[in-house]
């Protein structure tokens, strides 16, 4: 049985549900929504599909999303925390004093979530439907892009005042990073072109010692 099948398999309810039943059903909804878009697309996503995979009413539907595009919106939302939560927990538990060595670290992480399938097809349906759903563009710059600045500051921030390294504005140097070492990724996975995972870590590699290079004092 696949994991769709299995979420999508109607439970026996009766009378108006409490509220730890109801915040199960939300959940099993954006579960079932995720496994659609992300097979289907979003345009090929109804929300007729939706309704009757979850096996709620459109009406109960409607009551929770104004549309397609909200829905999306909190299945893009819970896929951030999702990924985010747990990076961040894991860098800042990460020790370490050598900033080449924790870059490249945090760089093979990002890359690994990048190059995921649910994370490409995620980021093609936010490149075709951005102009038409703006709110869904703001709200993965707000909190998709805008969060691994943060947290790339912070794993910075360990080696601000290190007489080694000139980070400068740690927001800028951060933005500066993940464009470096993202910046082709990115482009090639919505572009939908075939990617060399070996070319990209050694990419990878080459760019976190051009960073590290670029802020040292000497």
């Amino acid at each position: 049985m696949t994991a769709l099948e299995t979420a999508t398999r109607p439970r026996a309810r009766s009378g108006r549900p409490t509220k730890a039943a109801a915040a199960e059903r939300d959940e099993r909804l954006l579960e079932i929504a995720t496994h659609m878009f992300l097979e289907q697309g979003f345009e090929a996503t109804s929300i007729d599909a939706l309704a009757e995979a979850a096996s709620i009413g459109k009406a109960t539907l409607y009551a929770r999303y104004a549309d397609k595009g909200a829905l999306f919106a909190d299945v893009l939302r819970r896929r951030i925390i999702e990924v985010y939560g747990g990076l961040e927990a894991e860098f800042a538990a990460a020790p370490g004093d050598d900033l080449q060595a924790t870059l490249q670290h945090v760089a093979e992480r990002f890359l690994d979530q990048t190059l995921q399938d649910s994370s490409v097809a995620l980021g093609r349906i936010l490149a075709a439907q951005g102009a038409r759903f703006p709110e869904l563009a703001q709200l993965a710059m707000t909190e998709g892009y805008e969060r691994q600045v943060r947290l790339i500051s912070s794993v910075l921030a360990r080696f601000d005042g290190d007489p080694r390294y000139v980070l400068g504005d740690l927001a800028v140097t951060a933005d500066f990073f993940l464009a470096l070492v993202l910046g082709r990724t990115s482009r090639i996975k919505i572009y939908g072109l075939a990617i060399d995972r070996e070319e990209m870590r050694h990419r990878t590699r080459a760019a976190v010692a051009f960073f590290v290079r670029g802020v040292s004092a000497a």
